[in-house]
């Protein structure tokens, strides 16, 4: 993942609904300590939610403004990581051929 060109991420999610699992993985991607070394700035916002039967939901900001929101609830981990991947590669690319 291209944890470098994302500033943010906000997870709300009900930590004890079953359909919460894909959040709960992209959380457990995000928290990791080579994501963390890629992105020192990357600020990780939680959110718990009360209500067991409240719908998941991920923000993500990337660097140029761009901003990604989606229910995780809708999506498996694999979907979800090359939706958030397809706007980072873009800006890797635009990087790399400034480079």
């Amino acid at each position: 993942m291209l944890f470098k060109h994302i500033n943010q991420v906000q997870v709300a999610m009900s930590p004890f609904n079953v359909s919460s699992r894909s959040a709960r993985l992209f959380l457990n991607r995000v928290q990791t300590d080579a994501a963390r070394k890629a992105s020192p700035g990357l600020k990780i916002n939680t959110q718990v939610l009360s209500d067991p039967a409240a719908k998941s939901v991920i923000d993500i900001s990337y660097r140029d403004g761009k901003k990604l929101s989606f229910q995780a609830d809708e999506y498996n981990i694999d979907n979800i990581m090359n939706m958030v991947n397809k706007h980072a590669k873009k800006l890797e690319e635009i990087e790399q051929a400034n480079a």
